[in-house]
Parts: structure tokens; C-alpha cells; sequence
């Protein structure tokens, strides 16, 4: 399971560094912003589309790429390029040319994605009116394949029932996986379970069946991908924070992830500091009976910090990967650069490894960050008055 998820989540994120990274100053774009954006039935963009906003409706024709953040997203018009979204809710009604890359909580696909689709979600479902032309790249709670998949389905989930054709072979780690009586795999069918499939008479498999069975424990162990469905539900936890923490107090927000950028190796000092020290000045204050609610209020807040710190990276993150383009100052910019900075941080904490080491390297930049910017704002109230 966990090499497929892989490879689906790491050609999402390559294809967004090299898309973002290789972009000239000139390259055709068009960027909209705002608590709704819609992109009216009979408009034309003949550009590349940057969409950052509450709300997102496409009913028009995109001639190039569109890239999408926001809580609800809704394409019913023609994309003429690709799809790379996030948001809580994705409806894809319309046709695409190429590949759709998504990342959200529930995915509806109803039409035609002629690439690949690669989707990191909680719950996802093709519906019988749509048609993938490549590959599915799949990590979700639960998947319904009901429409037809001309290339091969690969990945994992706790719940996946094919009900239509798929043109290449299926590899699938599950818990449980239903093919029912209308489905037709033309390729080979392997998956990894505790169970065996429940595979309904009339399914058509033309190639061989590979059962892998694993044990109730082995299962059980955590893997970079274990619990996808858990780790959607807390990446939209965070999301969701730090939506609240962007609109309530924007300025406080920006300057904390400016103070990653402008002094990295002071705020990395401080979060050492933080991150270290806290933990052992709170346990030597609850010695006393009369410092222990200070201790263990001290340790709550140093829990919430730690959590919130993804907020702030992943900030700085989106800032400065949308600042290249324009400035990032409204409230709706401030939150697609969150939702696009959450999602680049939460997938490379998924690298096997690796990802200890960036949660590690999160927590002491924002922690440090965070007495920087407070410094730097006692100096300029004080230079004010």
C-alpha cells in the first residue's frame, strides 16, 4: 500500500515544485481571489488559473492548469489542462484534458478526467457517469469505483467496492474490498488484507488473483500511511485552525511565518530553546504541590504551541511559493497560501524517514518564530511611543 500512496502523493508534490519552481515571470496566469470566486457558464480563460477562496465554482472553459484552494470546490465547466486542488469538499462534474491531482475530505468525481486521477481524501467516489482515461492513484477512508478506469488502480484504503471496468490491473492494500457482479478488471487483481475479497459471481477477472494475506497484528503497525482516513480528518483539523487564527489576527499570523524567512537560524535557536527547556521547567515546577496547575497548564500550552505550528510553516510556505507570483496580503490569499503550504508540509512529512525529522524541524522554526516576531513587535510599539 504504502509504495503506491507514495508514488501518487510524490508525483503530486513534484509536479507542483516543478510547475511552481520552473514558471518565468512571463508565464500566461490568471489569479482570483475572494470568499467566492465563479467562473461563469460562457467565460473564457485562456490561461493558467490560480483560485484561492471560500467557496469555488467553475462553470466556464479554462484553456490551461487550474490550481484551486478553498473549503468547497465545484468544476462543472471544461479544463483544458489539469486539476491540482484542495479543499474539504471537491466536485469534479465536468470534463478535464489532463491529470487531476486532489486533496480534500469528500471527492466526487461525475466526469471525464482523460489523464491519470490521484486522489489523497477521506471518502471518495467515481460516479458511473464519470471515465478515467489513465491510471487511479489512490489513499482514502473509503473508495466506490462505479464509473469506468481505462488504466490501472493502484494504492490503498480501509473500504473499496468496484462495481464498473478497469482497463489494466489492480493493486490494492485494503480491509475490506467488494467487487461486485457488474465489474470487469481486464488486468491482473492483487491485494493486501486481513480478509479475503468478496468477490460476487458475474465479476469478471481476466488476468490472476493474488490474495496476500496479513495478520490482525501485523496490520495494526503504524506505516507512513496507516490511518489515511485519520490523517485527512487531522490535516482538515488543522486547516480548519488555522483558517480561524488567518482571519481573526492576519497580521500576527504573517509576521510569525516572516520571521521563519527573514531570521531562520535566530527563530531555530529559540525553538530549540522552547522546545527543550519547557518540558523540564514544568516537571521541576510541579515538585511543589502549590506549582502543579502551573506546571500542567504550562504543558498544555506547550502541546497546543507545537500544534500550531504546522499553521505558521505551512504559511510561510504557501507565502512564499504564491509570493513569487503576487503579493499575498488579502485574507482569501492569506488562506490559499495556508491550504496550499498545509498540503506541500503534510505530504513530506508522509516521506518514510524522512518525516520525523520535518515535524522535528516544524516545531522549532514556528516555536522560535514565535518570540521573534513577539520581540519585533515590543520594539516597534516601543518605538512608536
Amino acid at each position: 500500500m504504502s509504495r503506491h500512496i507514495f508514488i501518487g502523493l510524490a508525483t503530486l508534490l513534484v509536479v507542483m515544485l516543478l510547475t511552481l519552481f520552473t514558471s518565468s515571470p512571463v508565464l500566461a496566469m490568471d489569479i482570483r481571489s475572494g470568499d467566492t470566486v465563479t467562473i461563469a457558464g460562457g467565460e473564457v480563460v485562456d490561461d493558467d488559473l490560480y483560485i484561492g477562496g471560500a467557496t469555488i465554482i467553475v462553470d466556464g472553459t479554462i484553456n490551461g492548469d487550474l490550481w484551486a484552494a478553498g473549503r468547497e470546490i465545484t468544476i462543472n465547466g471544461t479544463v483544458n489542462g489539469g486539476i491540482v486542488a484542495a479543499a474539504e469538499t471537491i466536485n469534479v462534474n465536468g470534463d478535464v484534458a489532463h491529470a487531476v491531482r486532489l486533496v480534500g475530505s469528500t471527492v466526487s468525481i461525475n466526469g471525464v478526467v482523460n489523464g491519470d486521477l490521484i486522489v489523497f481524501v477521506g471518502n471518495a467516489n467515481v460516479a458511473s457517469t464519470a471515465e478515467i482515461g489513465g491510471d487511479l492513484l489512490v489513499g482514502a477512508g473509503s473508495l466506490r469505483i462505479n464509473g469506468p478506469i481505462k488504466g490501472d488502480v493502484r494504492g490503498g484504503a480501509s473500504d473499496i467496492t468496484i462495481t464498473s471496468s478497469v482497463g489494466g490491473d489492480t493493486e490494492l492494500a485494503v480491509e475490506r474490498l467488494t467487487i461486485a457482479s457488474t465489474a470487469s478488471i481486464q488486468g491482473d487483481l492483487t491485494y493486501t488484507s486481513e480478509d479475503e475479497a468478496d468477490i460476487q459471481p458475474g465479476a469478471q477477472i481476466r488476468g490472476g488473483i493474488t490474495y496476500k494475506p496479513v495478520e490482525a497484528k501485523e496490520s495494526a503497525k503504524a506505516g507512513p500511511f496507516a490511518g489515511i482516513g485519520g490523517k485527512v480528518i487531522g490535516f482538515l483539523m488543522v486547516f480548519v485552525a488555522g483558517i480561524v487564527i488567518v482571519l481573526v489576527a492576519p497580521r500576527r499570523s504573517t509576521s510569525i511565518a516572516d520571521s521563519i524567512r527573514s531570521k531562520p537560524w535566530l527563530s531555530l535557536g529559540w525553538g530549540a530553546v522552547i522546545l527543550f527547556a519547557t518540558p523540564i521547567a514544568a516537571i521541576v515546577v510541579c515538585i511543589t504541590v502549590i506549582g502543579i496547575p502551573v506546571g500542567l497548564i504550562a504543558l498544555a500550552l506547550y502541546g497546543i504551541a507545537i500544534y500550531l505550528s504546522q499553521i505558521f510553516v505551512g504559511l510561510f510556505i504557501g507565502r512564499w511559493i504564491i509570493g513569487n507570483f503576487r503579493e499575498v496580503q488579502s485574507k482569501a490569499m492569506l488562506v490559499a497560501a495556508l491550504a496550499s503550504g498545509l498540503v506541500i508540509l503534510s505530504l513530506l512529512r508522509l516521506i518514510p524517514f524522512l518525516g520525523f525529522w520535518i515535524g522535528l524541524a516544524t516545531a522549532l522554526f514556528a516555536l522560535g518564530a514565535l518570540i521573534v516576531s513577539e520581540a519585533k513587535s515590543r520594539a516597534e510599539a516601543q518605538q512608536l511611543t
